[in-house]
């Protein structure tokens, strides 16, 4: 048995399928609709559409702000699939977790560092970044000298912040550490229930 779904853009249709054992996504022209819809009702897949067989699966994840499925598969590889209306995503979705085998179903909320990590990660290295550049800034400023040899890379990108003096350091650092602040607290506000598919042995 077939099942599909489209979703109509303005240009083109995109179209999610699943048979047996694949789920298929792809995009149609609006003029083409007709002629896929013919090709589904005969069992018949098109071939241009991009697929990925169930037993490639390894995690299936639908959060509830999101609007699109992620499915993570083979080594290292995942896809989203985009569905704008809620009750359509969630449809799919519970489809998936009847059909697709051996896999386990769960909800969670993460925690703030899994979900934010990035953003986490961004304020602690601007963080130690600017505290390295205010050392050598303050060392400038009261007179120090500093001769730096060969390529000093990351060195010398402090030093170079460092050379702007104590006070656009500091300025520069709270402009930084204000965007990845606002970052952060934006990612937070969209941390809800994940339902989760997991494969299992």
């Amino acid at each position: 048995m077939i099942k599909f779904w489209k979703i109509t853009n303005h240009k083109n249709i995109d179209v999610i399928v699943i048979n047996d054992n694949t789920i298929y996504k792809g995009k149609i022209k609006n003029n083409e609709l007709s002629h896929f819809s013919k090709q589904i009702d005969n069992d018949k897949i098109p071939n241009e559409l991009f697929s990925i067989p169930f037993s490639y699966i390894k995690r299936i994840e639908n959060q509830e702000v999101k609007n699109f499925i992620k499915i993570y598969f083979g080594d290292a590889s995942e896809e989203e699939f985009v569905l704008k209306k809620l009750e359509v995503k969630n449809e799919v979705f519970n489809y998936l977790k009847e059909v697709v085998p051996n896999m386990n179903y769960s909800k969670r909320t993460p925690s703030i560092f899994q979900y934010a990590k990035p953003q986490i990660f961004a304020i602690l290295f601007t963080t130690a970044i600017f505290l390295w550049s205010l050392y050598y800034a303050i060392l400038i400023e009261n007179g120090v000298e500093f001769e730096l040899i060969g390529q000093a890379g990351l060195l010398l990108l402090i030093f170079s912040i460092g050379l702007l003096g104590v006070v656009k350091v500091v300025l520069l650092y709270i402009l930084i550490i204000g965007i990845a602040t606002y970052s952060l607290i934006r990612k937070n506000k969209t941390r809800t229930e994940i339902e989760i598919l997991n494969r299992y042995k």
